[in-house]
C-alpha cells in the first residue's frame, strides 16, 4: 500500500508535465494541453504561443504572446505584443505593445501602452483600465468606461461610454434586426425618380435601335390588350419551362457522352448548354425589366397624349409620359406591384404578337402590293 502511494506522488509531476507540452524552436515558445499556465514569479524569453482549453498569464512574456483556447487570462506582464482568440478573455494585466482580441466575451481591465483592436460580441474596457494608443473595435455591444489616450473608431450594436477618450471618438450604431429605419417619403420620390429615368433611357434606346417593332409592340398592347394578357402569361410560362428542359437535356447527354468515355465532347457540352441559358436568362429578364414596361409605357401614353404620329419626336413625348404612369403605378402600396405585373405581362405578349413569323408575313405583304402585276 505504501509503495502504492510513493508512486502515486512521484508519478504526479509527471502526468502535469505531460498534460502541458512545451517546445521551443528559434526563441519561440510553444505550450499546449488541457492547461496552460505561467505562475506568477515565472518569466518567459522569447515568444510564447500558447494553445489550450484555458489559458493563464499570471507571471512575465519578455516577447509576444499568442493565446487561443476556451478561455484566456493575462494577469502578468506581455513586453511585445498580445494577440487573443478565445470564447472569452480578460485582460487585466499589462501588456506593453498592441492588444488585437477576437472573442465572444472581451474585458479589458489593465494597462495596454498601444493600440487596442477588439472584435466580439460582448465587449468592456473596466473603469480604472488605460489604453496607450487607439481603441478600434467592431463589437454587438460596447462598455467604455476605462481612459483611452488617443482616439475611439468601431462600430457596435449597443455602445455605452462613461470614461475618457483623449482625440477623436466614432461610433457607428448597426441598426437591430428587424427594426431597420423605415423609408421616408424623400426616399421613396428618389427611387421612382431613379427608376423612371432607368426605363427612359433604354426606352429611348429601344425606340431608336427597333422603331418598327417597339411602335408596333405599342399598338397591339393598345388595341388587343386581352390577346397580348395572355401571350404574356403564356410566354412566361414557356421561358420557365423552356430553360428547365434545355438544363435537363444538356446534363442527359453530358451524362450520356461521360459513359460513352468522351470527356471533351462532355465539357463543352455543358459550357455551351449553361452559355445558351444564360443568354436565355438575360434577355428573358431584358425583356421583362425594359423592354415590355417601354411597350406598355409607349401605348400608354399613346393613349394619354392622343397622338397617331409615328415620328421620332412625338414617340418620344409618348413613351415619356407613359413611362411616368408606369411608374407611378407601381409606386402605389400594396397593389402596386401586382398592377406592375399585369403591364408586364401585358407588354410582354405584345413583343410577343410582333414577333411571330405570320405576323411579320402580313406585314410584308401589303408592301408588295403596289408594285404587282
Amino acid at each position: 500500500m505504501k509503495a502504492l502511494v510513493i508512486l502515486a506522488i512521484a508519478l504526479t509531476p509527471l502526468s502535469t508535465a505531460a498534460a502541458t507540452q512545451q517546445t521551443e524552436l528559434g526563441g519561440k515558445v510553444r505550450r499546449a494541453g488541457r492547461q496552460v499556465v505561467v505562475p506568477a514569479g515565472e518569466t518567459v524569453q522569447g515568444d510564447l504561443i500558447a494553445s489550450a482549453g484555458t489559458v493563464r498569464i499570471d507571471g512575465r512574456v519578455d516577447g509576444d504572446l499568442v493565446a487561443s483556447g476556451g478561455t484566456v487570462t493575462v494577469a502578468g506582464t506581455v513586453t511585445g505584443d498580445a494577440l487573443v482568440a478565445a470564447g472569452s478573455t480578460t485582460i487585466s494585466g499589462q501588456v506593453d505593445g498592441d492588444l488585437r482580441v477576437g472573442a465572444g466575451q472581451a474585458r479589458i481591465e489593465g494597462r495596454v501602452n498601444e493600440d487596442v483592436l477588439l472584435g466580439a460580441g460582448q465587449a468592456t474596457v473596466a473603469s480604472g483600465s488605460q489604453i496607450g494608443g487607439d481603441l478600434i473595435f467592431g463589437t454587438g455591444r460596447m462598455q467604455m468606461d476605462g481612459a483611452v489616450a488617443g482616439s475611439v473608431l468601431g462600430s457596435t450594436g449597443d455602445y455605452t461610454r462613461g470614461g475618457s477618450v483623449g482625440d477623436s471618438e466614432r461610433v457607428n450604431l448597426a441598426e437591430p434586426a428587424g427594426e431597420q429605419r423605415e423609408p421616408t417619403l424623400a426616399d421613396r420620390l428618389l427611387d421612382v425618380v431613379r427608376r423612371y429615368v432607368s426605363l427612359l433611357v433604354i426606352g429611348v434606346l429601344l425606340v431608336w435601335l427597333l422603331p418598327r417593332l417597339v411602335r408596333g409592340a405599342a399598338d397591339s398592347a393598345r388595341r388587343r390588350i386581352l390577346p397580348s394578357l395572355g401571350f404574356g402569361v403564356l410566354g412566361f410560362i414557356g421561358v420557365i419551362i423552356g430553360l428547365v428542359l434545355l438544363l435537363l437535356v444538356t446534363i442527359l447527354v453530358a451524362v450520356v457522352l461521360g459513359l460513352l468515355s468522351l470527356g471533351s465532347l462532355t465539357g463543352i457540352t455543358l459550357f455551351a448548354g449553361l452559355l445558351v441559358a444564360a443568354i436565355l436568362v438575360f434577355l428573358f429578364v431584358l425583356a421583362i425589366a425594359f423592354a415590355a414596361q417601354a411597350v406598355v409605357g409607349l401605348a400608354l401614353g399613346r393613349l394619354v397624349v392622343r397622338g397617331e404620329g409615328h415620328s421620332f419626336g412625338s414617340t418620344l413625348g409618348a413613351l415619356a409620359v407613359g413611362l411616368l404612369v408606369v411608374v407611378l403605378v407601381a409606386a402605389i402600396p400594396v397593389v402596386g406591384g401586382w398592377l406592375e405585373a399585369l403591364l408586364v405581362l401585358v407588354g410582354l405578349g405584345a413583343l410577343l404578337l410582333m414577333a411571330r413569323p405570320g405576323r411579320r408575313r402580313r406585314q410584308v405583304e401589303p408592301m408588295a402590293e403596289p408594285g404587282a402585276v
